[in-house]
């Protein structure tokens, strides 16, 4: 809205997906990382449900900051 000096809260993630190099071939198994390139940090998912938790928990809490807060505090899964 014209007038408003609070910027638009976003942030881009880095998504990295890898086959676990000693996985049958017949039942691969995946790995993921997310890197938050703002912080310089990475977090590791042994599976998409660990992943889809951790986002859900990120977005939960960063849609409950104030104007003031322009960064989501960390959080643990």
């Amino acid at each position: 809205m014209p007038g408003q000096s609070e910027r638009p809260r976003h942030r881009f993630f880095i998504l990295g997906l890898w086959m676990q190099p000693d996985a049958r071939p017949d039942q691969p198994v995946w790995r993921i990382s997310l890197e938050d390139p703002q912080k310089e940090a990475r977090i590791g998912f042994k599976n998409l449900q660990e992943l889809t938790a951790f986002l859900e928990k990120w977005m939960m809490e960063s849609s409950t900051l104030d104007s003031n807060q322009l960064q989501p505090k960390e959080i643990e899964l």
